[in-house]
């Protein structure tokens, strides 16, 4: 395996689909890691649990009504809210009540959310900030509103901050989710148009990070490229020369990882949110947070 390779995973929160409200919170989120350093964090014990059992499947304290397929925070962030609790949380102290429901599903996102935040190789920066703000720096004003142009965009941001850091020998990938299928009245998905967002979204992002980027000789700065999980499997299997030690699976997995990067941002940062994280002794040493404006070129 090559060691210049390098990966990075990203999740959004917020609607961007409508900038609806002013003061609407909205954030883009990536982890970053050597491509070796995601596979080992995969096989690192939470718990009892490979990180990769435990993203594989929904929270075990999460009532089922409420739980998807894999690990989610957003489903107990939804349950948290029909049960009205609000307040503000540290990630290293346990609730006193270790045996409710409540508590005990509090406490075992707390670990996962905490294994992130205070993981040693892999690398979370976030940006965010308010629908106005999005609406007047990243919209196109010359066209309609296109949600995967704007998110590319703020995508952009943190990939222009970050290429300048890696040498020029190496090689980052960029992997988005896909948007949610389109779904037409007879219950049937519309691929084609999901694979219209992705690329616009992917486009979007490349675009931005060149135009912030020219001021550099692309000569020397790192190669970057972004696509789907489905794309980047292809790349990393090319790129790769043990190429069965990658699966599928694997690279899902990561997308996992973005998605507590996301509800770090969010719940840390989002003041309008029912329940706050706070980190009082410091040592989210390898996570870092920006608004919108601080990234500007």
């Amino acid at each position: 395996m090559k060691d210049d390779l390098w990966l990075a995973v990203g999740e959004y929160t917020g609607n961007w689909d409508e900038l609806t409200f002013d003061e609407q919170f909205l954030g883009v989120g990536l982890v970053i890691a050597k491509l070796s350093d995601w596979k080992l964090a995969l096989e690192e014990q939470i718990s009892g649990q490979t990180v990769l059992e435990r993203m594989k499947q929904p929270l075990q304290n999460l009532p089922k009504g409420f739980a998807s397929n894999s690990h989610h925070v957003k489903n107990a962030l939804d349950y948290f809210k029909t049960q009205s609790v609000r307040g503000l949380w540290s990630l290293d102290n346990k609730m006193a009540s270790a045996k409710s429901p409540l508590a005990s599903l509090k406490n075992e996102l707390s670990v996962n959310l905490g294994w992130l935040a205070k993981h040693a190789k892999l690398i979370t920066l976030c940006t965010y900030g308010t629908a106005d703000w999005v609406r007047n720096h990243l919209r196109a004003t010359d066209c309609p509103y296109d949600y995967t142009q704007v998110l590319g965009r703020a995508y952009g941001l943190l990939v222009t901050l970050i290429i300048p850091f890696f040498n020029k020998e190496d090689n980052l990938l960029i992997a988005l989710p896909s948007p949610a299928p389109l779904v037409k009245t007879d219950g049937e998905s519309l691929p084609n148009e999901q694979d219209d967002d992705i690329k616009g979204l992917c486009s979007s992002l490349l675009n931005h990070a060149h135009q912030n980027l020219r001021v550099w000789q692309h000569s020397k700065i790192a190669h970057y490229n972004c696509g789907t999980f489905t794309s980047l499997q292809q790349n990393l299997l090319r790129e790769n020369q043990n190429n069965d030690n990658i699966s599928l699976e694997m690279i899902e997995a990561f997308l996992h990882f973005a998605d507590l990067s996301a509800a770090l941002m969010t719940l840390s940062q989002n003041t309008q949110g029912d329940i706050r994280l706070h980190d009082p002794n410091s040592n989210w040493h390898n996570v870092n947070f920006f608004k919108f404006e601080e990234l500007l070129p």
